[in-house]
């Protein structure tokens, strides 16, 4: 009895902040699809970006969903909600778990993926052939992320008349600075540019690989252990059936 008792109240925690982990990514997107302040982002017109957008907010409404059976399950001790849990997280976990392959096997495709989305917008032309709005977009992102250009500075017809291209890094002072963000122009040596704003994304990820790697494996061990203890606690409930 005290040991179902004690999975009762773990589930009923556990899903707890499960609800409100999905309230927060439902939030999140709502706030990504109509907050005025990310307009310079929605000006880039790249369609990855109201994909990751969506999936925000339909990530939110199933893990709303899960944690409201999970708590509801776990509190009326509920066998048929539990049930309904229980498969909904492990079908979460196990798209969770195929999309981490597909992204690691796929890395290089998908960079590829992100920079012809680029180039689909530009359409062989260059940033300068935009509205300003939408130059105004990229120097944004260009000021706040010490990059030139979306796919390259070339993305510029001069990115020298650019303030936020040149690199103002003294590559003799700091050559490790210089090296992670800069490279020299293809047509003088003796300028430094900023690399693209996705070369400096890109970077940021193979140097974080192994945070984002024990960020999921972790989500992923607690999500297992919200699987085991709806199945326990639906096996628990099933014997005090029979018995009674």
């Amino acid at each position: 009895m005290a040991a179902s008792n004690l999975l009762r109240y773990f589930l009923f925690v556990f899903n707890f902040f499960c609800w409100i982990a999905g309230l927060a990514l439902l939030a999140i997107g709502i706030w990504l699809h109509v907050d005025p302040g990310l307009a310079p982002i929605k000006t880039l017109e790249v369609g990855w970006f109201y994909n990751a957008v969506y999936v925000f907010m339909v990530a939110g409404v199933i893990t709303i969903v899960i944690g409201f059976l999970g708590c509801c399950g776990a509190m009326r001790e509920n066998p048929t909600l539990l049930k309904a849990y229980v498969g909904l997280l492990a079908l979460m976990f196990i798209l969770e778990f195929l999309a981490g392959i597909l992204a690691w096997a796929y890395r290089g495709e998908l960079d590829q993926w992100i920079r012809n989305s680029f180039t689909q917008t530009f359409n062989g032309r260059h940033i300068d052939d935009f509205s300003d709005n939408f130059q105004d977009a990229v120097v944004y992102f260009q000021r706040r992320f010490d990059c030139c250009g979306l796919n390259t500075p070339e993305d510029w017809e001069n990115w020298e008349e650019v303030d936020s291209c040149p690199c103002d890094i003294d590559r003799s002072l700091n050559q490790y600075d210089w090296t992670e963000k800069c490279q020299e122009d293809r047509n003088d040596r003796d300028k430094s540019v900023y690399r693209s704003c996705w070369d400096n994304i890109s970077l940021w990820l193979k140097n974080n690989i192994i945070v984002v790697g024990i960020v999921g494996v972790s989500v992923g061990a607690v999500q297992l252990g919200g699987i085991a203890a709806g199945i326990i606690l639906i096996r628990r409930l099933n014997k005090k059936a029979v018995v009674v």
